[in-house]
């Protein structure tokens, strides 16, 4: 090999090598930002359980269910052995997200309840003074819906979280699915979209071919 020939190698080298930390390390818009979103492989971790009135005797335990899903093979289930009556709170949690001032994102999950319950979904510093940057009130149902809220940044914060706030009021089974928290508006999931779309066609057809045997 000629010298000139070793340069040109060389250079090849380098030149893949930056672009390869490039794909690695710069995250791009519209990236989704949660750990362990869907619960395919990696237990629950690194999401995290707070019991508000555990010490007066709810019980809730946090795991992974392979019976349930909206997408993939399993979901993260949260199971509320024994409510309360003083309708404290039960969170999910996931910090902490490194965000800037003047981003908008959109913070979105799928989710259904073994009974009807309100929710919160919240996007917040985790400390002190405790400033949200963005909340929703939702109603979970028995059949899987997705919800999503935004979040606008208005400081550079280190110590972001997102959680789903529940209350011990209900007893039962909630079930999670396909978190998601990228920069930009809300947009389906592609997947799912087109997993609802095929449905939705299927519904039409079956309606249609009804309505011609009448």
């Amino acid at each position: 090999m000629t010298l000139r020939r070793i340069h040109y190698a060389f250079w090849l080298m380098a030149l893949l090598g930056v672009v390869g930390m490039t794909q690695v390390f710069a995250a791009k818009k519209g990236d989704n930002l949660v750990q362990n979103n869907d619960f395919e492989d990696r237990g629950v971790l690194p999401w995290t359980l707070w019991v508000e009135d555990a010490g007066a005797g709810v019980a809730a335990n946090l795991l992974v269910d392979k019976k349930e899903q909206i997408k993939g093979s399993q979901s993260l289930l949260i199971e509320i052995k024994k409510g309360g009556k003083n309708n404290k709170r039960i969170e999910l949690h996931q910090r902490h997200f490194v965000l800037k001032k003047g981003q908008k994102l959109t913070y979105a999950m799928w989710a259904k309840a073994e009974d009807v319950r309100p929710a919160k979904m919240i996007a917040n510093h985790r400390q002190a003074p405790w400033t949200s940057y963005g909340s929703k009130n939702i109603t979970i149902q028995k059949e899987w819906e997705e919800f999503w809220t935004t979040v606008e940044m208005t400081a550079d914060d280190n110590l972001v979280g997102i959680y789903v706030e529940l209350r011990d009021s209900i007893k039962g089974d909630v079930w999670f699915d396909n978190f998601r928290l990228y920069e930009g508006d809300y947009e389906p999931d592609e997947e799912l979209g087109k997993k609802n779309l095929a449905v939705d066609a299927q519904g039409k057809l079956a309606t249609a071919w009804g309505q011609l045997k009448k």
